[in-house]
């Protein structure tokens, strides 16, 4: 396939604000920036606790593992259940169940029973619900703001959801020096209220599903053979599952790194997540102007490679103040990398195989996430934090340069 059939078509054309003219997108924005500011303000009080608990990186990566471990069974299956039901119905479920169990989780902080299986176990049960509520809310933000905006609705959805990582860690480490972890854990669940409110009134239109009974593998193949013959998507789910294994996952022994290094768990924690949350809205921002000069593929490939760099030099950090800077540039440098991967995609994936392609992004993501996560906790636990930080940010920096020296295609895309 020649370098201009890898082109994506403009799909914003008036701006990269031009999604908020639709009043159902307004109102999953600012239902979703409460709640996933909640989402983070759980995320923060949650590893602090395991941590305090147990002063473990195993611990860590072992809660971090549950959590992601359902995506690796359930997302494509999800693609296809996506495609077969109305979206904003599933993501209504989806987020009451996971307000019911961020409720169940206050009630035991509250009641001092709290242990970390409690959390593997909550953990799974959030897992489970993210493995169908990701490429619903994905493949949802089309429906919302029409082809003409997606790119914009893309744009804007990680700017809220990196904004949150900002609100949240930062009202996380207020409300955990204040009022305990319990209150984070309760906050977070009446958060999700927002949501569904919007949810519930915003007004879409109506999406023909297709009919007949449901099939499962079928489906899953064709979805499998289209993202595997071409020449940007395959290629692009490849940097995301290495990124994604050896990248994200050094957040998860920030804990540790912060009582190590820092000598304060619980601000060291929140700040460093707050910075990773300023970087990520800063990408945001990056992104826009990555769009509207038809450098996409570009900045795409450019930021997988820095990002890891970025988590190397901070493993050689020993202070709160030359780390902030580090951690922000690699949450400005994987989240530019993970929105353009889904920006391009969807842009080049026909309508009737988006959910199913995009189950397969989710699930390199989401679905391999837990094992990277669950091994640097191994690992740190083996042989130190900052060796495993070292560690991962050279396999991530090595894997994404082999992904980026034979996709050269990826550098084309606009």
């Amino acid at each position: 396939m020649s370098s201009g059939a890898l082109r994506t078509e403009a799909v914003a054309q008036e701006g990269s604000l031009s999604a908020l003219k639709h009043s159902a997108f307004r109102w999953y924005f600012a239902g979703q920036l409460v709640s996933v500011s909640g989402t983070w303000m759980q995320a923060i009080a949650q590893q602090v606790v395991v941590y305090e608990l147990t002063k473990s990186e195993l611990a860590l990566g072992l809660v971090a593992c549950a959590q992601g471990l359902p995506a690796l069974i359930l997302t494509p299956f999800a693609g296809v259940l996506v495609e077969r039901y109305p979206r904003r119905t599933i993501l209504v479920g989806t987020q009451t169940f996971m307000m019911i169990l961020a409720f169940i989780l206050a009630y035991l902080q509250f009641a001092n029973v709290l242990q970390v299986w409690h959390l593997v176990v909550l953990s799974l049960g959030i897992g489970v619900a993210n493995a169908l509520d990701a490429p619903a809310r994905q493949a949802f933000v089309v429906e919302m703001v029409g082809k003409e905006h997606l790119a914009s609705g893309i744009v804007l959805n990680a700017i809220m959801f990196n904004g949150a990582r900002i609100i949240g860690p930062a009202l996380g480490g207020l409300a955990l020096k204040a009022v305990g972890p319990a209150w984070c854990f309760f906050l977070n669940g009446a958060s999700f209220i927002a949501v569904i409110i919007g949810l519930i009134v915003m007004t879409v239109p109506h999406v023909q599903r297709l009919p007949g009974r449901i099939l499962i593998i079928q489906p899953l193949k064709e979805g499998y053979r289209f993202a595997r013959s071409h020449p940007a998507i395959w290629p692009i789910l490849i940097l995301s599952a290495v990124t994604s294994t050896f990248g994200l996952t050094f957040s998860t022994v920030v804990p540790a790194f912060a009582d190590q290094v820092l000598h304060d768990t619980q601000l060291g924690t929140a700040a460093l997540n707050t910075a990773q949350g300023i970087g990520a809205v800063l990408a945001g921002v990056a992104i826009a102007w990555a769009n509207n000069r038809g450098r996409r593929g570009q900045f795409m490939a450019s930021m997988a490679l820095a990002a890891p760099i970025s988590v190397l030099i901070f493993a050689f950090s020993t202070s709160l103040l030359s780390s902030l800077p580090l951690v922000g540039f690699a949450g400005f440098g994987f989240i530019s990398q993970y929105v353009l991967m889904n920006t391009l995609i969807q842009t080049q994936v026909p309508d009737e195989l988006r959910a199913r392609v995009l189950s397969l992004y989710t699930l390199t993501f989401m679905g391999l996430n837990p094992f990277g996560s669950l091994a640097i906790g191994v690992a740190a636990q083996a042989v130190g934090t900052v060796p495993a930080l070292l560690l991962y940010g050279a396999i991530d920096l090595i894997g994404v340069g082999l992904v980026v020296w034979r996709a050269p295609q990826l550098w084309k895309i606009r």
